[in-house]
């Protein structure tokens, strides 16, 4: 017998070529569940925190607050991952009333922050960012981008991630009525 024929018989080693094939399917599984997980933890304490600042909105227990002290009241209602400041920076708020003559809107903009660009600290012009009077029905988006935990495994969870930066948004939107004060 031949040393090729004794080495092409010897079964030691097929557990590891065993491993070597399964090891990455059953990673990228785990990756991909555990980031579809998280993606849906921080959507839900996202949508709460933004459910609680509404009723204070709609109640009239925030009046005269900023566009940029309404981001951080929700950054602390629903503490994002990291700290205020990047959750601050993370997010952006449109809210417009709605016309109740005839019910047009403007359409929210499809877009959200852009971390790649540098955070603008101004208040948004009116056309983006308004309070609305009393007994006035108010739409409002939210957008939120927070960075992937596995960046690879995006793409088979089919998260919705920007080329630009990375990153996923998050978006909630709400309808409520400012209440008579």
């Amino acid at each position: 017998m031949t040393r090729f024929g004794r080495f092409l018989r010897d079964e030691s080693g097929t557990a590891s070529i065993e491993f070597v094939f399964m090891f990455p399917i059953v990673f990228t599984i785990f990756t991909a569940s555990f980031e579809a997980s998280l993606y849906m933890v921080r959507h839900v304490m996202f949508e709460r925190a933004v459910d609680i600042v509404v009723r204070d909105i709609r109640l009239g227990l925030m009046d005269g607050v900023t566009h940029s002290g309404l981001k951080r009241r929700i950054c602390e209602t629903g503490m994002m991952v990291g700290s205020i400041q990047t959750c601050v920076d993370s997010m952006s708020i449109w809210m417009q009333p709605i016309d109740t003559s005839n019910f047009a809107m403007v359409a929210p903009p499809s877009s959200c922050v852009d971390k790649s660009q540098p955070i603008s600290t101004e208040e948004p012009p009116g056309s983006s960012f308004a309070y609305g009077a009393a007994n006035e029905i108010m739409l409002m988006r939210i957008c939120w981008k927070e960075e992937p935990m596995f960046p690879t495994t995006a793409v088979s969870v089919r998260m919705p991630v920007n080329a630009a930066d990375g990153n996923y948004a998050l978006v909630v939107t709400s309808v409520f009525v400012n209440e008579p004060g």
